[in-house]
């Protein structure tokens, strides 16, 4: 039984390392100021023409080609917080209506850093979600595969071990509460 909790614990996480460590890298950098923004290359333009709403996708498509402005990947046409958008997470072209009647076209182009938060907010397709969820569950897995290894085979030192779980248990819940309120 032991064995097969610590082939569990060992092949979960070797598989699941490279994701861990960009879910650490990428919760430290958004902890510390940096956002799906950060590094993003964006341009905006005035657009001085007025159209029908049904004409919303090709005036932006026109106006990035007529421009050699990059076309986005994804075609499909969104609104998104007034603004209708084009493109994926990495590559977003948003055209919003400004008070004086003439519109905004905006270009964003994200970094590897930003790519990489919007994945950790699950803001990307649904495929990295997936991903996710799978590493979620096998944190819970390698938790209690590695309490299993640890407190029902390593007995000489229990007393201590039980008493660093509930230290763990009683800081994270205080540090929790005071950080709410």
């Amino acid at each position: 039984m032991t064995k097969q909790f610590r082939n569990i614990h060992i092949y979960l996480s070797l598989f699941f390392l490279p994701l861990a460590l960009m879910y650490a890298l990428t919760g430290t950098l958004y902890i510390c100021g940096f956002d799906q923004d950060s590094g993003a290359i964006k341009h905006s333009y005035v657009l001085n023409q007025a159209f029908k709403q049904e004409e919303t996708k090709d005036v932006m498509l026109q106006f990035l080609s007529d421009n050699n402005l990059k076309i986005p990947s994804d075609l499909t046409l969104k609104t998104k917080r007034g603004a209708a958008t084009l493109g994926n997470s990495h590559y977003q072209v948003s055209l919003t209506k400004n008070e004086d009647s003439t519109y905004t076209l905006t270009t964003n182009e994200r970094s590897i850093i930003g790519d990489m938060i919007m994945l950790h907010k699950a803001k990307a397709k649904w495929y990295f979600n997936v991903l996710a969820i799978g590493f979620a569950l096998t944190l819970i897995l390698l938790y209690i595969s590695g309490l299993m290894i640890t407190l029902f085979n390593i007995k000489k030192n229990r007393t201590s071990q039980i008493f660093t779980i509930l230290a763990g248990l009683i800081v994270s819940i205080g540090v929790g509460i005071l950080s709410v309120l």
